[in-house]
């Protein structure tokens, strides 16, 4: 099962397994959308797409949709691509918000947050700050790991092959 998936304006288009979230078949296809995206953790608001065909094929929107864009936003048919999964097979299309509208879609200015941060009691200062800390910290303990796993999967991958190649190569010359 399929889907044909087209991101405007850039043009990129390509076919991707239901079940797919929209932001792996960006990647896949390499269309720039999602490029910044905290990557579904409900932190920002720079993969917000626009559905122009095609919504009956995705998930419904979920809780961080819910919270991070309004009635309005998802009658309007926006999403956001770390969140939306395509659930049926079909065409989808896909225009990438500019970062004007986006500004609309997202918590508040940088100005607003730092005004309610401020006006915190120093508690909640404090639990929000070791919160911050504690994703920052997984995010780059996730990087660390990643990085030498991806390496050592390449590495293998090489070894491997050239151990079926000789193999191979030592067959023949039996034969």
């Amino acid at each position: 099962m399929s889907v044909t998936i087209t991101f405007e304006p850039s043009g990129v288009s390509g076919m991707v397994a239901t079940g797919t979230y929209l932001i792996d078949a960006a990647k896949r296809l390499g269309a720039p959308v999602g490029v910044g995206c905290m990557r579904g953790k409900g932190h920002c608001a720079t993969c917000v797409v626009k559905v122009t065909a095609g919504s009956d094929l995705l998930s419904p929107p979920g809780s961080i949709e819910l919270t991070f864009l309004s009635q309005e936003q998802l009658d309007q048919s926006l999403r956001l691509v770390c969140h939306a999964k395509l659930v049926g097979d079909g065409e989808v299309t896909l225009r990438a918000v500019r970062q004007e509208a986006r500004a609309s879609t997202a918590a508040g200015p940088d100005v607003d947050l730092k005004q309610q941060f401020g006006n915190l009691p120093l508690e909640k200062k404090i639990s929000t700050l070791l919160q911050l800390e504690a994703i920052t910290a997984s995010e780059a303990f996730n990087a660390a790991i990643d990085k030498p796993l991806a390496f050592g999967a390449k590495t293998f991958d090489r070894f491997t092959n050239r151990a079926k190649a000789s193999t191979s190569t030592k067959d023949s010359q039996k034969k």
